[in-house]
């Protein structure tokens, strides 16, 4: 186990974590779980994103690999992780899935996602809330731009395609998210029929996972970056349900890929100072103006300051980036046959060998 700092990420592998910075409450920081240790029947793997809110790890779960989230202490984290459980577990149990959302699995061995959604579990003291995932292919967005800051314009374009496409999913199941970010996002790259790769996504975190009417008591800042925040959602005695406050999420990650770097820097600085940015519009300046002058003037749009001024759902963002990317590519298709065919045809070999041995049995007893 090891403390990490949600603030400045700073890390203490004997939970005696102090920060210099007097912004930063380094006592308060979670502990993280490392490679072999175990919560409950759950081995971990390795950490995939500590977010402000939750956790994202690889473990195994009945010897089968499975993404376990596991909430921060706090009862605001508790609540956010508790609605987003039953947000996945509505859907699939309504055959309303969505491709780039997580499949939420039982969080225990003997029971279903109807009756236990998420799961609680002791561990040194605290009650942790947790949930599992199907697990995929993939890997944090951030992690992608770390390596690479500025992603091949295309890939840029369809993996921007995808996330609004499933915001705007979420908007019509009556759910806002108002934290996306790369943190929230893992992006596995596949091969298409054109021999290049494509960016599929899955957005493994809905962010606030509230809807309109209980939005106000749901909303607590330290749910997200303080650099992703939308303009209207820093005085928070102000929030409103509104879908142009998550394009100004999607945005601000366009407007990433695009220049390289956060619109707003905010490493090494309090919560304050960047709010005070987003306050006095100090993004970091569009420089892609030549080689993609579309794509950034809508990026622009969508982060603009004022609401009414941004595109003003996802919907129209993701149109608008399919004028000039196109669909998504599609997956080239297996050279093998996909499971269903496969069972098909051993359920039919095994159907002709049944009927030729009771020919064959039939035929020695009339003999």
């Amino acid at each position: 186990m090891k403390q990490v700092c949600l603030l400045c990420e700073r890390t203490s592998p004997d939970n005696n974590l102090y920060c210099q910075e007097i912004y930063c409450p380094a006592e308060m920081s979670p502990t993280i779980l490392d490679y072999g240790e175990w919560m409950g029947d759950l081995e971990i793997i390795k950490p995939v994103m500590i977010l402000r809110s939750s956790v994202l790890y690889e473990a195994t779960h009945q010897k089968t690999k499975v993404f376990l989230k596991v909430a921060h202490p706090g009862e605001e984290n508790k609540e956010r992780l508790k609605r987003e459980a039953e947000f996945l577990a509505n859907i699939q149990l309504n055959k309303n899935q969505n491709e780039f959302l997580p499949l939420l699995l039982p969080p225990y061995a003997n029971t279903t996602i109807k009756d236990d959604a998420y799961g609680k579990t002791m561990l040194r003291g605290h009650l942790l809330y947790f949930c599992l995932f199907e697990h995929t292919p993939g890997e944090p967005l951030r992690d992608i731009l770390t390596e690479n800051p500025q992603l091949w314009i295309n890939h840029a374009g369809w993996l921007m395609i995808s996330l609004a496409t499933v915001v705007n999913f979420l908007h019509r199941n009556g759910l806002f998210h108002y934290a996306i970010s790369p943190d929230a996002v893992l992006v596995h790259f596949y091969e298409t029929s054109e021999k290049f790769n494509a960016p599929s996504i899955l957005l493994f975190d809905l962010g606030i996972a509230s809807d309109a009417n209980s939005l106000r008591p749901n909303w607590y800042p330290f749910v997200t970056l303080p650099a992703y925040t939308a303009p209207e959602l820093i005085d928070t005695q102000s929030i409103q349900p509104a879908y142009a406050t998550d394009v100004y999420g999607l945005g601000l990650t366009l407007y990433e890929m695009l220049v390289g770097e956060p619109a707003f820097t905010y490493k090494l600085h309090s919560d304050e100072e960047v709010y005070e940015a987003i306050r006095r519009n100090r993004a970091i300046r569009m420089n892609r103006v030549e080689d993609v002058e579309s794509i950034a003037n809508i990026a622009l749009q969508a982060v603009n300051a004022h609401i009414q001024n941004r595109q003003q759902d996802a919907s129209v963002l993701a149109q608008q980036l399919s004028v000039y990317f196109g669909q998504v590519p599609s997956p080239k298709p297996s050279r093998w046959p996909s499971l269903n065919t496969i069972m098909i045809v051993i359920i039919t070999l095994l159907t002709v060998a049944f009927l030729i041995a009771l020919a064959v049995s039939l035929n020695e007893f009339t003999l």
